[in-house]
């Protein structure tokens, strides 16, 4: 074997053996301890969330209840997991020798440009999170608005989809349902206002 070759091959299995592979461990280990830290919190939030989970209003179905318990969880969980898995992923990144300056300004840049980004779906996710939380709104209820009237078909992270008498589909985003007087209509016996 040619002692260029040679060379080369020590040189590439030291720098795997004592600069590589020690990194990648830690990565795992770090990746690993951020996946329990998740699962941990998942749980977390359900205990911690676990009053507002019990709907305040009996006339709902299980399905309903479910729904909607789902719905409560989802936006902490995903938000935690967002920032563990950050978190992790700038260890990792220093682990293997980038500058935390340049991690942090990296980090920093995403995150707002993002942010602003989607600056107005992030009202309408904080509308329809709180229609949620407050257990206002279900799908079957009858609503009706400024924006028509019609039974709830639907509802997403950033809008409730009406059906009219009809059949035409009316969706409404959460922002503007939120900032105008509504009526629901559950059973002949029961009307909210709500504002």
């Amino acid at each position: 074997m040619p002692t260029e070759l040679q060379l080369f091959l020590t040189n590439a299995i030291g720098w795997l053996r004592f600069w590589l592979l020690p990194k990648l461990w830690s990565a795992i280990i770090i990746a690993f301890f951020a996946y329990l830290l998740i699962r941990w919190l998942d749980g977390r939030w359900h205990s911690w969330l676990r009053p507002a989970l019990t709907s305040t209003n009996k006339n709902r179905s299980a399905s309903q209840s479910v729904w909607r318990q789902v719905r409560i969880l989802a936006l902490p969980r995903a938000i935690t997991r967002i920032a563990v898995i950050a978190l992790a992923g700038w260890m990792i990144l220093e682990g293997f020798g980038a500058p935390r300056e340049i991690i942090l300004w990296g980090l920093t840049i995403i995150v707002v440009s993002v942010l602003w980004a989607i600056r107005h779906l992030l009202s309408d996710l904080t509308a329809g999170y709180s229609l949620i939380f407050d257990d206002t709104l279900a799908e079957g209820d009858q609503i009706s608005s400024s924006f028509g009237e019609g039974v709830v078909e639907r509802i997403s992270w950033f809008a409730v989809y009406l059906r009219t008498k009809d059949g035409t589909q009316i969706v409404i985003p959460h922002k503007a349902l939120m900032s105008n007087v509504f009526k629901i209509h559950r059973s002949p016996s029961t009307t909210r206002t709500i504002q």
